[in-house]
């Protein structure tokens, strides 16, 4: 049983859904609140003679943090219901290859970590606009979650940019998410406590070095400006094309390095990695 079956990977991915489904629906829950309550709080802070409408570009920048951390998290979490024992061995025994386990664990953890996020936002925002409406007399068209969408876009791939430099700006963007997907997969794989808070001081750690190094040696990815007699500049800087690379290059790397310590996987539950470097 070496090669892929997708009739396998099906009840695997199944059976993954039916363990997590209950904490899912557990923090689906609490983040709809969250939100809700979150929305309340902040517009209260943010409370003044304007309307509440010219707050919702404020709104969707904290909210954008929000959920690409509540993203990272859920992959970080890909195997955080097998810390229990019967789980984790059942998990292993499942009647499939280490390569469809760890892909419907991490198709789960991915797929489930995004919904969740985006519909708890989009109802916890929704329950904000009904009780305001109601209570407050506030407009029932202060939606939040469509300035949220419009932040989440990428500038550097819109129109009024060269072809050349949309498409190292989509290059750059796609392998950087990916690569950031890969990292907390690594992080969750390797990691069996606190994967999050490690994966994500080595990731400021190293985003801090690149800044450092950026401002010191004067280095820009991408800029435009405008010259007079010239008009409208483009520039793509050479980092950007090593950053790319490396996005690509190392996802590869890391997804490899995350199967390769999902099949060292064992039983015991009571340590701080689930491999073993040194058998």
């Amino acid at each position: 049983m070496n090669s892929f079956d997708i009739n396998r990977f099906g009840r695997t991915l199944r059976w993954v859904i039916s363990v997590n489904f209950r904490s899912s629906l557990m923090w689906a829950l609490g983040l709809m609140l969250g939100v809700f309550l979150g929305e309340m709080m902040i517009l209260g802070i943010f409370r003044s003679t304007e309307p509440v409408g010219t707050h919702t570009g404020s709104l969707a920048a904290f909210f954008v943090v929000y959920i690409i951390i509540g993203v990272v998290v859920g992959i970080c979490n890909l195997f955080v219901e097998l810390d229990k024992k019967p789980n984790r061995q059942a998990f292993l025994m499942l009647p499939a290859t280490n390569l469809e386990k760890f892909l419907a664990a991490t198709i789960f953890s991915t797929v489930c970590g995004i919904l969740t996020m985006h519909l708890s936002f989009i109802v916890g925002d929704t329950l904000r606009v009904v009780f305001r409406g109601l209570f407050y007399g506030d407009s029932w068209n202060s939606f939040v979650f469509p300035e949220l969408f419009k932040m989440m876009t990428f500038d550097g791939i819109s129109s009024y940019h060269s072809l050349g430099y949309r498409l190292i700006s989509l290059a750059f963007l796609v392998s950087g998410l990916v690569w950031l997907h890969s990292f907390y997969t690594l992080g969750g794989t390797l990691f069996r406590k606190y994967a999050f808070v490690i994966s994500s001081l080595v990731l400021v750690a190293g985003f801090t070095m690149l800044v450092w190094f950026s401002k010191n040696h004067e280095i820009n990815m991408f800029c435009n400006y405008y010259v007079e007699g010239v008009g409208k500049v483009e520039k793509v800087g050479t980092i950007a094309y090593i950053l790319t690379a490396f996005f690509t290059v190392f996802s590869v790397v890391n997804y490899w390095v995350s199967f390769h310590i999902f099949k060292g996987f064992e039983l015991i539950t009571k340590k701080w990695m689930n491999y073993d470097f040194y058998k």
